[in-house]
């Protein structure tokens, strides 16, 4: 009695230390379509009010400036996250801060992931994939909506840029979350062969995007004098000081592209005619910004410099090892095709991200800025597709190498021992369970004296066969001398 009451205790706390551990439902007792809906308009306007609290302190400086100034330069920051051109002390920027995307995004994403953690426990963890679909559908309407109130907001006629910008973050935003708030793996629909796509144009592009914010933070440490030089003259303090880290913050995701870009060989451009690779530095009247006090001297081909290469092919070996992995009877031709499409994705990816970081910082001269195009797009593809073709290319080698090399082991990496005649006869005669048949040993009378074993089982049992082989000599030698010794002493009496 005693033993089945603690083990219905103790099955009793497994079951509820298993409820806890797992996600808990929000307790929101609205509809699943209104918290997607709240949550979606509650990220936006979070970020609108956190935006229009920078302007704040600003806008009580200024004389004279009505309040509405306000809302519009909040509304006008906000759309050009979503890649709205915006006008900054009369000069028209429409370089995208990207840091500012990356914070929509986020924000997108994690409200959209709730409101379906809301759908995902209302159908006890298998929600339909309409309902899935219908929750990205009302928070890209949201964002889309935002993106339209905005530019009225801030009196642009950019409609067009802001409708598509604000579909496309929330799209992105919204399959991420919706297919993380409801344990949904999109890519379990691919084929086998595809499956490890997806991980390896992921990791190729982590890659290589990590390559360029590394070369980004080296030049900063390595021209941190410039970069503080150009701040102090600037000469701004206090609130304005803070501003303008934060405004060199939000294009700092786009300066760690341009650094991408800088690795991959074409580099950027810093206003028309001019370029920045580590095969050469052009670059003219630069803006007075701190960050682009890290921007190297002019100069020709830079051999130090070249060693970054290293990032994008090191990047391809890797896609190429996973895409691999992930299918392991591939060999050659197919190492090689999968290996070949997953750099052409990745080069692709990579090509939509330079693209995003292109636009201009000014008017006539200043108004070509970022990565150089076609070039990247050129060597971002052509370098990548090389790389992982011949990694997947080699090892398809290597793995049919291996299987041809393993039946040869199994046939051949047995012991070829020796036996006379007289051993092969006494271990074909012991009369016992290893005793062969007439077959087998017909065989052996046709390969000759040689017999081959396997080294581990098989060579075993005939070492034991030789054994027992043995003890009968000895048993048969003590009889005949036992024989021996009785014929004597009966001839002797006789």
């Amino acid at each position: 009695m005693g033993t089945s009451g603690s083990t219905s205790t103790s099955a009793r706390f497994v079951v509820e230390s298993s409820k806890t551990d797992g996600p808990r439902e929000p307790r929101i007792p609205w509809p699943w379509p209104v918290v997607v809906l709240a949550a979606a308009a509650v990220a936006i306007m979070a970020q609108w009010l956190a935006l229009a609290g920078i302007i704040i302190p600003e806008w009580l400086s200024s004389n004279g400036q009505p309040f509405s100034s306000v809302l519009t330069a909040a509304s006008s920051l906000w759309l050009s996250g979503h890649g709205v051109p915006i006008d900054i002390l009369g000069i028209h920027i429409g370089l995208i801060p990207l840091g500012l995307t990356c914070v929509s995004l986020v924000l997108g994403e994690e409200t959209c992931r709730y409101g379906t953690r809301v759908l995902w426990h209302r159908h006890d963890g298998h929600p339909p994939r309409r309902h899935i679909g219908e929750a990205i559908a009302l928070h890209t309407t949201v964002e889309v909506l935002a993106a339209i109130t905005m530019t009225a907001t801030a009196g642009t006629s950019h409609w067009a840029t802001a409708t598509v910008g604000g579909l496309l973050v929330g799209l992105c935003s919204g399959v991420v979350g919706a297919c993380c708030g409801a344990r949904v793996n999109p890519f379990n629909r691919l084929p086998r062969w595809a499956r490890g796509l997806p991980r390896a144009v992921g990791s190729t592009v982590a890659v290589c995007l990590a390559g360029g914010s590394a070369a980004l933070a080296v030049a900063l440490l390595v021209r941190a004098d410039n970069v503080v030089q150009l701040h102090e003259h600037m000469g701004a303090a206090g609130w304005e000081g803070i501003c303008l880290i934060l405004a060199q913050l939000a294009w700092l995701p786009t300066m760690a592209l341009w650094g991408t870009a800088w690795t991959l060989g074409p580099g950027f451009a810093l206003g028309t005619e001019t370029f920045v690779s580590p095969l050469g530095t052009h670059l003219g009247i630069v803006p007075a910004l701190p960050l682009l006090g890290a921007l190297p001297a002019n100069g020709p081909l830079n051999l130090a410099a070249c060693a970054w290469f290293g990032v994008p092919v090191a990047a391809g070996v890797i896609g190429g090892i996973l895409v691999m992995k992930s299918l392991p009877e591939a060999r050659c031709e197919s190492g090689a095709s999968l290996g070949a499409l997953s750099g052409l994705v990745s080069g692709l990816v990579l090509t939509m991200l330079g693209l995003l970081s292109r636009g201009s910082l000014g008017d006539e001269r200043l108004s070509e800025v970022g990565t150089i195009m076609p070039a990247m797009a050129g060597c971002a593809v052509g370098i990548l597709t090389v790389v992982t073709m011949l990694c997947g290319f080699v090892i398809g080698v290597i793995r049919r190498l291996r299987s041809k090399k393993t039946p040869q082991e199994d046939v051949g990496g047995g012991e070829v021992s020796e036996v006379g005649e007289e051993e092969t006869s006494r271990i074909v005669s012991v009369p016992d369970e290893g005793a062969t048949s007439p077959e087998s040993n017909s065989s052996r009378e046709r390969t000759g004296s040689k017999r081959i074993s396997r080294p581990n089982a098989a060579s075993e049992e005939a070492k034991a066969i030789r054994e027992v082989a043995i003890g009968h000599d000895i048993y048969d030698s003590i009889q005949n001398d036992r024989d021996g010794l009785g014929g004597e002493d009966t001839t002797d009496h006789s």
